[in-house]
């Protein structure tokens, strides 16, 4: 049953984190018995709150009757009320979408600015939505084909792009209407969901009812369900977690996955989407990210913000994000601070410089060849360079193509430059203009250090 005392109740069980008289609720209200019960429940439990109506503009007079109505709903109770107008079906044919998906697209955005505005105190975006829709989501999502999170419906708290909450998804629709009822709540009524061609309407009015004719308790018995899902979702998140974990390696600053460790689950969805879908992968990509186990090298499947890609037995995970770099150096003595770790610089006398490093991410450097600033910067394909100890130019790509080094090493090359000359290919080899000879007084030496 709902009421104000199983309304709180609920609220103080759910989001321990959004006290009511703390933080200030932006409620979406349309008008609709839903949204007018929740914003009616919150104002009389003394939450800090205030009203967001958006109008569409899609139903002629009856969207200014909604709009009239929420107003004056919020005069009543002195609730304080933001109204925006949607030139919806423009929006949808200028971006060449359907008009539900314009609408849902517009309204989230002004939602998310309403609650960047003005911070303090923090702001949460509170929803209508009911366990009827719950019920409604879960068919929809089985019907479409989903996964086990797919079955878990509607989360009560979301906290992506912006942060929103639900405290009447344990709550039927039966239970709001009869709460609007017995406290002689008006509402309106939006022609729209009367008619089946949307697909939620379609399940709302004709599927589910047929088999609530069958099942009484057929909501009640998906929301036990739902909640047994939750739990079941927690345990396999956990156990592919601490699988994948088991085998991410850091190799040279690269995220890699051996291919035999993969090959042990590669035939499991599950395990796979448990770790492609933080890469901005979608699950129809599953069976296309299998097929890059036994691909040829160099081979690679992307989204917008990563590449997974094949190199001999491993696959690396690559970000598309820009790694670039542009440091301008001034001094010669101290620490440098880079993407991959740090550069050391230090000057000394050949008298007194001692041993000479072979290791690659030493460079010795006649300083007097040198004029400040240097650059440090990530390599360009029209680079070239005369390498240590060959006196001949060459292309800077084709030299790193010699190294045979995988795809992601060779994007995170850098060079330190004078001017147009590169001193020195961090980590791989100077530049033969720059190398100390008999004549050489002072050394610039720098050390390459990686991340500890």
């Amino acid at each position: 049953m709902l009421t104000l005392e199983t309304f709180t109740k609920n609220w103080e069980k759910k989001f321990p984190a959004h006290s009511l008289k703390k933080v200030h609720f932006i409620i979406a209200v349309s008008g609709g018995v839903d949204s007018i019960v929740l914003a009616y429940l919150m104002h009389k439990a003394g939450a800090d709150c205030s009203i967001a109506h958006a109008n569409f503009q899609l139903r002629g007079d009856e969207s200014t009757r909604d709009e009239s109505f929420v107003k004056d709903f919020a005069a009543k109770y002195t609730i304080p009320l933001h109204l925006n107008k949607f030139e919806t079906a423009a929006y949808a044919q200028t971006y060449k979408m359907g008009i539900q998906e314009a609408a849902r697209e517009m309204r989230y955005a002004w939602f998310s600015t309403l609650l960047s505005t003005n911070t303090l105190p923090k702001k949460v975006l509170v929803t209508a939505h009911h366990a009827d829709d719950q019920v409604e989501t879960v068919f929809m999502q089985l019907a479409r084909g989903t996964g086990l999170h797919g079955l878990t419906g509607i989360p009560e708290t979301r906290v992506d792009s912006l942060l929103l909450i639900r405290p009447l998804l344990n709550f039927s629709k039966e239970q709001i209407y009869q709460f609007a009822k017995d406290n002689s709540l008006d509402f309106v009524e939006d022609s729209s969901n009367s008619k089946d061609d949307y697909t939620r309407n379609l399940f709302r009015l004709k599927i589910i009812p047929l088999i609530q004719e069958v099942i009484p308790n057929m909501t009640h018995n998906v929301l036990d369900t739902i909640n047994r899902l939750k739990e079941s979702e927690a345990i396999v998140a956990t156990t592919v977690a601490d699988f994948w974990k088991k085998g991410l390696r850091m190799q040279k600053g690269i995220l890699t996955i051996p291919i035999g460790h993969w090959k042990k689950v590669h035939n499991n969805f599950t395990y796979t989407w448990g770790l492609i879908k933080a890469y901005g992968f979608k699950p129809q990509q599953i069976a296309e990210v299998h097929k890059l186990l036994i691909a040829s090298n160099g081979a690679y499947i992307a989204t917008p913000t990563h590449r997974f890609i094949k190199y001999n037995d491993s696959i690396q995970i690559i970000s598309n994000a820009s790694e670039k770099e542009h440091i301008v150096i001034h001094v010669a003595e101290g620490d440098l601070q880079i993407n991959s770790g740090k550069l050391h610089f230090e000057m000394k006398e050949v008298a007194s410089m001692g041993e000479i490093q072979k290791e690659a991410n030493y460079a010795y450097i006649d300083a007097d060849k040198i004029e400040w600033p240097l650059l440090f910067r990530t390599w360009q394909p029209t680079d070239y360079f005369y390498p240590l100890g060959l006196r001949k130019k060459k292309k800077l790509n084709h030299f790193l193509g010699g190294l045979k080094l995988s795809p992601a090493a060779k994007q995170k090359v850098a060079v330190i430059a004078m001017g147009d000359k590169l001193v020195w290919v961090v980590g791989h080899r100077l530049d033969d203009r720059f190398k100390i000879t008999a004549n050489t007084q002072s050394v610039l030496v720098i050390t390459a250090l990686d991340k500890s």
